[in-house]
């Protein structure tokens, strides 16, 4: 064994000297595992926040294109239903009353915004909880739709006018 001059070996290290460097370490990493858990939560919040506005604005989009395009439009109120028969074109000479609607048809605990074409129901857009179609003047409607992504709620509004007949 080495002796320096005071005695003492010079072949390790002193339990106090482990210790200090097992708390600096420790100290390190909680705050890397903090900052990782903050990534990771604003990137969730972010994606939540971005999947609600994708879905109100793909609901939006289908719905005013819809109203834009048709015949007839009717709310309502008490059931939340949109219905809506298009002119007639080219491809369809003899169109059929279109509805628009909110259910969890799926079952999978997100409510999604319906589109039932010749009884067929098919999802336009996931997290859609709540709308609201108001005819503010002959042919002139507001359409309002409320998405909800994991608390990320988001809300879309438009005017939009039906065209007049051909």
């Amino acid at each position: 064994m080495l002796l320096n001059r005071r005695g003492h070996s010079e072949r390790g290290l002193t339990l106090m000297e482990v210790l200090f460097a097992l708390l600096i370490s420790g100290i390190f990493l909680m705050i890397a595992m903090r900052l990782l858990t903050d990534q990771w939560r604003g990137s969730r919040a972010l994606k939540d926040h971005l999947e609600a506005h994708y879905a109100v604005m793909t609901a939006g989009k289908t719905v005013s294109d819809a109203v834009r395009m048709s015949e007839t439009v009717n709310w309502t109120m008490e059931s939340r239903v949109l219905k809506v028969l298009p002119l007639p074109d080219d491809v369809n000479p003899l169109p059929t009353l279109d509805s628009y609607f909110i259910d969890d048809l799926d079952r999978d605990g997100k409510r999604d915004l319906y589109w039932k074409h010749l009884g067929v129901s098919q999802p336009v857009a996931s997290y859609v909880t709540g709308w609201n179609c108001v005819e503010v003047e002959p042919g002139l409607w507001e359409i309002v739709l409320k998405a909800d992504a994991d608390g990320q709620i988001v809300t879309w509004q438009c005017l939009i006018r039906q065209r007049l007949s051909p």
